[in-house]
């Protein structure tokens, strides 16, 4: 037997491999970022202060936790099929891992804390657990009322609450004789609509049943809820109805609970939904209004992510629904108690409406695989509050059923959709739409408010202040929306043309203005009141900017950016080893073919027929002296560039050959270099010529204009290698080098 006895304090890393006790009797720390792995017992005599990574249970026996003192361990894993078990009682702030055996309570308290700084979770288990645990659940700040409440222990009951916060209205609760009943289920099957469901609780005994959801009257206000019992775990099945009687509006709705010691999130793969709409819904408080989330989006702070003890809202839609889940809906986050959430979604449009001191929104998406009507996977009703003081605001379908969370189709043509806002109280209210979405930059969006006849934009004013009777019932208002224009282009045919071509058709009634802009941002063409489309034609590859505003329209001005593509470009070029050859079969020309986004070369020598060739290099026999133009066309598809060059060819008793020597006057240095070089046009003076360098590969890495005798070129940033250059002057004059960078 070894035991390990501790007085030291623990910094980062630490491993402990006795294998039958690890005893603290002293200070131990782990610090931010460390790691504990103990193969023996844990027993914690002294001062224990947790904050790294994880501790792990790693023996091959069953490992004991216990001692003196109460541990509090930040995230503890169990990696031991042998297990592990309680001597006494423990906490955690963080995370259980249970990897591998059984984790065994029976006995004592292992206590998940949760506080304003986070709630403890038990993670997928792939082992077990056994014994009890108590779940706790903190609330914070906020007003007293109604919240919704699940448990992830069996075995509890109502009374488990009542050290909590004070109930009544049922035998056994803190005031059974007040009528006010403070704690409800929901029953589905209630015919008639859904506000019939709710079945108060009828004592202190009734069952805390995992699963299902609570709606309790709690506060005052910050308040921890906890609960002992054994930990729900495995595969959990939902006791989900639906029974047809009020119609889809009212039917179906069940109140369920998140049954796990951990956050699940609705999204996961590892639920089993039939007969189950997507979205789900859970009363914030703190708003007193209903959070919804379906596909992504959620408003009033909704959110796929379901905190441990909160339970929420979910809507069956025909007989028979299932509604199941495993361990792996479990979400390794530090949930509160009503997770917030920013919606990504690039098409979306957000409403709100405010007054009265409170607040509620709707969303708007538009997606490809949306209806008009209701999509059970992409929509979520609107439930509005229950609480008099507080606005609501919902859009239509095409059935005007209430939605918080409404998916159409891409808006392809002006779209008129119903705007409902309901008051308790009446009074002054403010509509208005979140600035930050990108359809004000692509779409007309007007509110258009059908007592007054009052258009506003959207666009240019986010916000509408308007004035309503608590007794209005019918949706006030319409929104349109409408794409600003339709873009069309036209590339250019090879990358130096000129015949490239935008059209743009503004949307709306007309008529409209059009301002064309090029990338310098001048005005290169205007029309003016117009109904027609506008072409902007005869374009060169490039950026440009079109403006409209429809005459008549308070939606204002709209720009968007066009880019005008075509073809990679086609350079020819080659290199000649010598301009000058003698005639007869003792010498010959050899060419290099340097051509660039070309794949069909057209070689011309001047003497005979054309070849087709892509070989390199070319070898060229000359057997009647003269002056001879060589040409090279180079082709891709309908693009092509063809470059030219005098060979001389002398009587082959000339003793030496004369070269070129315009081409000697060209001079790039230093070469090879680092990468920055100098091109010297040695006696041209005024210079204007096209630079660029490329690759082996024909890929350009430089094009440029050279105004001046001298010009540095920087490609130091290229990897090292051949390159090649290629001058064009305007004269029709070229010549093509090499470039080395070491």
């Amino acid at each position: 037997m070894r035991t390990i006895i501790i007085y030291l304090l623990l910094f980062w890393c630490f491993f402990i491999k006795a294998q039958k006790q690890f005893t603290n009797n002293g200070n131990f720390k782990i610090h931010n970022g460390g790691t504990i792995s103990i193969y023996g017992d844990f027993i914690n005599n002294g001062s224990f202060i947790d904050s790294g990574v994880v501790t792990t249970l790693a023996g091959t026996t069953a490992q004991q936790i216990g001692g003196s003192t109460l541990t509090t361990f930040k995230n503890l894993r169990l990696n031991n099929s042998a297990g592990s078990y309680l001597s006494s009682h423990q906490n955690i702030i963080g995370e259980l891992n249970i990897s591998s055996g059984t984790f065994s309570t029976s006995g004592f308290d292992f206590t998940l804390i949760s506080d304003i700084n986070g709630t403890a979770r038990i993670a997928p288990i792939t082992g077990d657990i056994t014994g009890n645990i108590t779940m706790q659940r903190y609330i914070g700040t906020g007003l007293t009322g109604w919240r919704f409440l699940a448990s992830p222990v069996t075995g509890v009951t109502i009374n488990d609450w009542q050290d909590d916060f004070i109930t009544s209205g049922f035998p056994g609760s803190t005031y059974p004789s007040n009528p006010f009943a403070s704690v409800y289920t929901y029953d589905e099957t209630v015919g008639g609509i859904c506000d019939y469901g709710y079945n108060a609780a009828t004592d202190a005994t009734d069952p805390i049943i995992p699963g299902i959801g609570y709606w309790c009257y709690i506060g005052p206000v910050p308040l921890t809820v906890d609960l002992t019992g054994p930990a729900v775990k495995f595969n959990h099945t939902f006791p989900v109805t639906y029974s047809a009687s009020a119609g889809p509006l009212d039917d179906g709705y069940v109140m369920i609970g998140n049954p796990y010691p951990c956050p699940i999130d609705w999204s996961s793969t590892a639920w089993t939904k039939t007969n189950i709409n997507n979205a789900i819904y859970i009363w914030n408080p703190a708003l007193q209004q209903y959070a919804s989330w379906v596909a992504g989006i959620g408003t009033n702070g909704g959110s796929s992510a379901v905190a441990s003890s909160q339970s929420f809202w979910v809507q069956t839609n025909a007989a028979n629904p299932v509604l199941s889940c495993n361990e792996n809906v479990k979400v390794s986050s530090n949930t509160p108690f009503l997770k917030t959430t920013t919606p990504n979604v690039i098409d979306k449009i957000r409403l709100s409406i405010e007054g009265n001191n409170y607040k509620d929104e709707t969303y708007l998406l538009f997606d490809n695989m949306a209806t008009n009507g209701y999509d059970i996977v992409t929509d979520a009703r609107k439930l509005f509050s229950s609480n008099s003081d507080v606005p609501g605001i919902s859009t239509l379908d095409t059935t005007l059923n209430d939605l918080s969370i409404n998916s159409l189709p891409p808006v392809s043509s002006v779209t008129h959709i119903p705007v409902k806002t309901l008051v308790g109280t009446s009074g002054n209210y403010t509509i208005s739409i979140d600035s930050s979405s990108s359809m004000l930059a692509n779409f007309c969006i007007v509110l258009e408010d059908l007592v007054t006849g009052i258009k506003t934009s959207l666009n240019n004013s986010a916000s509408y202040t308007f004035s309503i009777s608590d007794t209005t019932q019918a949706a006030r208002f319409l929104l349109h929306v409408n794409a600003t224009s339709e873009i069309n282009t036209v590339p250019v045919t090879c990358h130096n043309h000129q015949d490239g071509k935008i059209i743009a058709q503004a949307k709306g009634i007309g008529p409209w203005n059009y301002t064309w802009y090029n990338n310098a941002n001048t005005i290169i063409k205007q029309t003016t009141n117009t109904f027609l489309p506008d072409t902007l034609n005869n374009l060169i590859i490039g950026n440009y900017l079109v403006q409209t505003d429809e005459v008549n329209s308070s939606c204002g001005v709209f720009i968007k950016n066009v880019a005008v593509t075509g073809p990679a470009p086609v350079y020819a070029g080659f290199i000649a080893v010598k301009d000058t050859v003698a005639a007869g079969g003792s010498d010959s020309l050899i060419v290099y073919n340097t051509c660039v986004g070309a794949t069909m070369f057209k070689w011309n020598f001047g003497d005979g027929s054309p070849v087709d060739s892509s070989a390199t290099p070319m070898s060229h026999h000359y057997n009647t002296v003269g002056e001879y133009t060589l040409s090279l066309v180079a082709k891709q598809n309908n693009c092509s560039d063809t470059i030219t060059k005098t060979i001389f060819v002398k009587a082959a008793s000339v003793v030496s050959i004369k070269e070129n020597q315009l081409s000697t006057a060209i001079s790039v240095y230093p070469n090879p270099g680092n990468g920055i070089f100098y091109v010297n046009t040695g006696s041209r003076k005024n210079v204007n010529a096209r630079l660029i360098v490329y690759t082996l590969s024909g890929v350009v890495v430089l094009e440029n204009r050279l105004n001046s005798q001298i010009t540095e070129v920087n490609i130091q940033h290229y990897a090292k290698g051949l390159y090649f250059y290629h001058l064009a002057f305007d004269d029709k004059s070229t010549y093509t080098g090499k470039l080395i960078i070491e």
